[in-house]
């Protein structure tokens, strides 16, 4: 189902046809998970009134549509936290109890295995009761926006839409390096505010999914997201990339989030970026862990 069907549904459609939408993207290789996610969807919209579905279509439209916050649809993001437990009932949560009380002014950084670890993040937070768990703002690339799927995970989360690194093929490719440079000095001033006065900003400093699993570097423009950070929260995530992996369909993982020691940042302009990957690495398992050799930053 494209965009235009989606968005063309009356709020009485959308509860009919939207739990067998997403239902469609689990692996039929478990057929009780398929089940279960319908189910499960038809229940939170059932729930939902009128008006909160329509805002939610609303939502879903414009998302991707110009660079800034998208914040998170209330209906979108009770369906992500309904789906995500289901691919992941043994998930672990380590580390919960390092996070500040007051989150505002930190700045979470993550290794990076599939594009849906910022929904793992954010349901384990949530069923881990974190305090800070609806106010995480997610620094996210165009991409995230353009099929489907990806755009109702997207809207269920509080997301900054950026460009990224012109190293990256998958950028927005109609901009010059002048209009990135001018766009990502523009979301950088709203990530601040948004740290110092909601709660904190959650990067992917490698820029793109990891490959091999490992950690790989991080992209030094990143760095530009730690100046003014009160503390840097390293996380560490690991079996994403089986839960929804090229085939982009999600099915169940063994999953775990594991929470460092926050840090304040060092004065080097990359310096917080640098002792965050080192932080991490020590946080991953083997199979995880950056291969001999691996370049601190690129």
């Amino acid at each position: 189902m494209d965009f235009d069907a989606l968005l063309s549904l009356s709020t009485p459609q959308v509860r009919d046809v939207v739990p067998q939408f997403l239902a469609g993207y689990f692996s039929d290789q478990d057929p009780g998970l398929v089940e279960a996610t319908r189910a499960g969807a038809e229940q939170v919209l059932r729930a939902a009134s009128d008006d909160a579905i329509a805002h939610a279509l609303s939502v879903y439209g414009e998302a991707g549509r110009d660079w800034r916050i998208h914040e998170a649809d209330p209906v979108l993001r009770a369906l992500s936290r309904d789906w995500m437990p289901r691919c992941m009932p043994n998930a672990s949560v380590h580390g919960v109890e390092n996070l500040p009380d007051d989150t505002r002014g930190c700045l979470f950084i993550c290794n990076h295995l599939s594009y849906v670890d910022t929904q793992v993040t954010d349901s384990l937070l949530a069923l881990a009761g974190a305090r800070c768990r609806d106010d995480v703002l997610v620094v996210a690339g165009p991409k995230v926006y353009t099929e489907p799927f990806r755009r109702v995970a997207a809207t269920a989360l509080n997301t900054l839409m950026t460009p990224q690194s012109g190293r990256l093929a998958h950028n927005a490719n109609d901009l010059s390096q002048r209009e990135i440079a001018t766009l990502a000095v523009r979301c950088m001033q709203l990530a601040r505010a948004w740290m110092t006065e909601r709660g904190p900003l959650l990067l992917y400093p490698e820029g793109s999914r990891s490959r091999s699993g490992h950690l790989g570097p991080f992209l030094r423009a990143a760095a530009r997201y730690a100046r003014g950070a009160r503390h840097v929260v390293p996380l560490a995530i690991t079996g994403s990339e089986q839960l929804f992996a090229y085939d982009e369909r999600m099915r169940v993982a063994d999953v775990s989030l594991r929470i460092g020691q926050p840090f304040v940042p060092g004065s080097g302009k990359t310096a917080a970026l640098e002792e965050a990957w080192v932080r991490i690495a020590e946080l991953l398992p083997e199979d995880y862990a950056p291969e001999p050799g691996t370049a601190v930053l690129r």
